[in-house]
């Protein structure tokens, strides 16, 4: 039997979902491979929904059901009731559907607080280095004295959680200073000082 010109093997066409299938946590921004076996299919419909199948979205309204797999890079619809759909283009009625929800979580985010323009900070003395994020383990954190010309590390890794970094100011005296704090094992996430701000020598006094 020939079913829209693919050969139907034991005469049943049928599609299943192999991935996502439940319990998945597929982060907004990054590529996921959807994947299916099929048999007697020769295009697939792929479609998702994010309320359990209340409505449905589609990711691609056809592509060839041979490959088994599409790289989806998963919209900003953060969701914990995510489940995908596939069908033959050409029968609608033939589908498969991810047999437990999975969860499409938001990107991860990181947002400098402090230092951000205009402080002055002097050599010697600890100051607070503060952020907030969402979706980040652990953060490092890096200082410039030259508007982001050249980066030092002031850790390479401290919990994202805390929120906090007590700093020891170094002996780097510039009016050109930044502070970058980036996801520890993801660096393209990242954010740093608005403006720049002033790490300044230590007073002296001579008798």
């Amino acid at each position: 039997t020939y079913i829209n010109g693919s050969v139907n093997i034991g005469g049943q066409s049928s599609i299943l979902v192999n991935c996502p299938n439940g319990s998945e946590n597929w982060q907004v921004g990054t590529s996921q491979d959807i994947s299916w076996t099929s048999s007697g299919v020769t295009n697939v419909k792929i479609e998702y929904t994010t309320n359990n199948g209340s409505t449905w979205s589609t990711v691609v309204g056809s592509t060839p059901a041979s490959s088994g797999t599409y790289s989806w890079t998963i919209p900003n619809t953060p969701s914990t009731q995510c489940k995908v759909r596939i069908s033959d283009v050409a029968n609608s009625s033939l589908f498969d559907v991810s047999d437990n929800v999975f969860t499409i979580s938001p990107a991860p985010t990181i947002t400098v607080t402090s230092p951000n323009g205009g402080e002055n900070w002097q050599v010697g003395m600890a100051h607070y280095i503060t952020w907030t994020s969402s979706g980040v383990t652990n953060v490092k954190i890096e200082y410039t004295t030259n508007n982001g010309s050249t980066w030092s590390t002031v850790v390479g890794s401290t919990p994202a959680s805390s929120g906090t970094y007590s700093w020891t100011i170094p002996n780097t005296p510039s009016t050109q200073c930044k502070v970058r704090i980036s996801d520890a094992p993801n660096s393209s996430v990242f954010d740093e000082s608005n403006n720049v701000f002033t790490l300044s020598t230590s007073p002296s006094i001579t008798v």
